[in-house]
């Protein structure tokens, strides 16, 4: 590497030349403290663990709803009664299996399957012979607009009100606590059926439409509204709960008693309590994410909910293959992601994973 030398205001200054030489150690010194970090390394290992994780996953989606009993293109083409041309009818059969692709053997199909999902072809289900994309594609939004905000508000509700209950509380704030722990330890099914009956069947203020009926715009807003909060209603005492043990525990601790020493207002040391005590609730937010998302698929079926879980209950009762393996794969790959950037997210807040060796 050369260095040029100028002057500027009657002072001398060294200016480097990057030359190729240059370039190339300074790209292998940053590809080497990337590599050597520890919080890469953590990194990568999750992204490993959840690819495999993942392709086992969608490996079960394929072959267990081919094991069942039952055949989908008989049940789709059943001859009618009293048909004379047997012959006619196995032959057109047969051209749907071809077309289909299920006349192949089994270890052929799976291949297929493999090569398509990776150019991001799901298949065609059975019924109407649409592209599974096109159908999984809109459903998957109305899933996730129940899912995410579920996940965050019932996050930061929950644990603000058991923080507050764990450190001091009032009267007012015992209530909400115990009610909002009553509610989680009721089934949400039947928090939903209640629901259901109340404002649907009696009072009319919110009407289930059919679930064929996909409206990207949310008109359905009601509905939306009825079923988040079913939602938010069973899932915060869980949080609650969790964060008025942690902040129980943390209120005896050694650094809050110097605070309190040190004449530390309440609200500041409410405050380091707090932020310690939400760092343990963060190790569980894997397990309620995918909680809340299997509730959200029982909760689509009882209000009519077009989502994906919907549209899996009515692909297993018609034993639509494709449509059964393409909302099972969206389902696996909202599972994998979301719990891929909640272990990276543990890095930003938690610095001790983020800076730790590699031990």
């Amino acid at each position: 590497m050369y260095k040029v030398f100028t002057m500027e205001k009657n002072m001398l200054k060294i200016t480097p030349v990057l030359t190729k030489e240059s370039i190339g150690d300074r790209s292998k010194l940053i590809i080497k403290n990337i590599t050597s970090n520890s919080y890469f390394k953590f990194i990568l290992r999750k992204a490993i663990f959840y690819a495999i994780v993942f392709f086992i996953a969608i490996s079960l989606a394929f072959w267990i709803p081919r094991l069942l009993p039952g055949d989908p293109i008989a049940s789709l083409l059943q001859p009618p009664h009293n048909i004379k041309n047997i012959d006619a009818w196995n032959a057109r059969k047969a051209r749907l299996e071809e077309y289909l692709g299920l006349d192949l053997p089994l270890w052929r199909q799976y291949i297929n399957f493999l090569l398509n999902f990776l150019k991001g072809d799901l298949g065609y289900e059975y019924i109407n012979l649409i592209p599974v994309n096109d159908i999984v594609r809109p459903r998957l939004i109305y899933s996730l607009i129940l899912v995410v905000p579920t996940v965050v508000i019932t996050f930061v509700l929950g644990n603000s009100i058991g923080a507050k209950i764990g450190y001091k509380a009032n009267k007012k704030d015992n209530i909400i606590y115990y009610i909002f722990v009553f509610l989680q330890s009721a089934p949400f099914f039947w928090i939903a059926y209640i629901f259901l009956d109340i404002f649907v069947l009696r009072l009319h203020w919110v009407v289930a439409d059919p679930p064929s009926s996909i409206d990207p715009f949310l008109s359905k807003f009601k509905l939306f509204l009825m079923c988040l909060i079913v939602l938010i209603l069973t899932f915060s005492g869980g949080w609650a709960t969790g964060a008025r043990s942690m902040m129980i525990y943390e209120t005896e601790s050694d650094y809050i008693l110097y605070c309190r020493k040190l004449g530390f207002t309440d609200k500041k040391m409410r405050q380091y309590a707090k932020r310690n005590a939400i760092l343990p609730q963060l190790t569980g937010l894997n397990l309620r994410f995918n909680e809340c998302l299997g509730a959200t698929f029982i909760i689509e079926f009882v209000f009519n909910w077009p989502g994906l879980g919907w549209t899996t209950i009515e692909a297993m009762t018609q034993q639509n293959y494709t449509l059964i393996i393409g909302t099972f794969v969206i389902n696996i790959m909202i599972i994998v992601i979301g719990n891929f950037i909640i272990d990276i997210l543990y890095g930003f807040i938690d610095p001790r994973i983020r800076v730790g060796d590699d031990n």
